[in-house]
């Protein structure tokens, strides 16, 4: 992620997942009251949209709704689950990137020469970081898929509440689904984080790369070219990370998301009761073809993008606070060594 001539240096394993986890925390603490409204958007299975029948039917209208049924404080359901997650996984993410990353340029002599890599031209470069992308989204929604599973069913859940705390949810969960209950979504989750991440992490360098460039032609005194187009790695600012994660965090979003959409029904199987207030229940069909099923003949092929604006606007802010807080991060811890 930081420049490339700055790796030689080197950050620590334990560097790379300090950045990770504060950048993971930023990101979910800013986020959070939009991933309520995304889920609940997902769950409902009426239309969103202004019907007798729908509960939620907009973005302002669930905001209002929710405010005045549960309260502020409904915003920030499932929020210790939600932070655990995002920590860890953002952690491992990043981490797993770098090292993947690292042992590419190791092993397979990854580093540039003759502008080529693998003896390909320096174009194919966008595939490299897509593959090292999947391994690290792969790694890190393994990882987190528990946390995953409890951070929804907070935010599913109404009043009166299902599960108290944590540990209750934790047993609850244990007792009547066993351990297969805190991995329910896992396939959606790895078919979408998988090439999600890959593209998050090929457009933010992509756009990275594009930037600098055009910066070299505006000032090419400024900027030295050969390092620029080897690379495609000098350091960016806060701004133009904040944009080229943004811009990946959207392009990212919308290829997968019909996959988050049956990731979300499958984790909320076997907590329909806790969702009864909330509009129809879903038939208990397990399995993703099952699930996708049922979506598509009970609620047709738009409620694959149920929750889709809230989603994108969360997308933008989340991706492209990750990417700048680990930047700077990395940048200050790298600035530490050389002081």
């Amino acid at each position: 992620m930081v420049q490339v001539q700055d790796r030689e240096i080197g950050l620590s394993k334990n560097e790379y997942l300090l950045a990770g986890s504060v950048s993971g925390f930023v990101a979910r603490a800013v986020v959070q009251p939009l991933d309520v409204i995304k889920i609940r958007f997902q769950l409902q299975m009426e239309p969103i949209e202004v019907s007798r029948t729908s509960k939620y039917q907009g973005l302002l209208q669930a905001v209002r709704c929710i405010s005045k049924e549960e309260g502020a404080i409904a915003f920030w359901k499932g929020h210790v689950p939600a932070q655990m997650q995002s920590v860890t996984f953002t952690s491992v993410q990043f981490l797993t990137f770098e090292v993947i990353l690292s042992w590419l340029r190791e092993v397979n002599s990854l580093l540039i020469s003759d502008n080529k890599i693998f003896g390909l031209p320096i174009t194919y470069k966008p595939v490299g970081n897509f593959l090292c992308g999947c391994g690290a989204g792969s790694l890190a929604a393994i990882v987190t898929q528990p946390l995953d599973v409890l951070r929804t069913r907070f935010i599913a859940q109404g009043e009166p509440k299902t599960y108290g705390s944590m540990s209750h949810a934790a047993v609850s969960i244990i007792t009547r689904e066993g351990a297969q209950g805190f991995f329910r979504g896992l396939v959606p989750s790895l078919l979408l984080i998988a090439p999600q991440t890959g593209i998050q992490f090929t457009i933010y360098h992509s756009l990275n790369q594009m930037i600098n460039q055009g910066k070299y032609y505006l000032h090419p005194n400024l900027i030295d070219k050969s390092s620029q187009f080897h690379s495609g790695n000098r350091p960016v600012g806060p701004v133009q990370s904040l944009i080229s994660g943004g811009l990946a965090g959207i392009g990212s979003k919308c290829v997968i998301y019909p996959l988050d959409m049956v990731k979300k029904r499958m984790q909320v199987r076997g907590f329909e009761e806790a969702r009864a207030q909330f509009g129809r229940i879903p038939i208990r069909n397990d399995g993703l073809y099952r699930c996708l099923l049922e979506i598509w003949q009970m609620e047709g092929a738009a409620a694959f993008f149920k929750g889709l604006r809230p989603t994108l606007l969360k997308s933008f802010v989340s991706i492209s606070c990750r990417f700048t807080v680990y930047e700077q991060i990395c940048r200050f811890l790298l600035y530490q060594k050389h002081s």
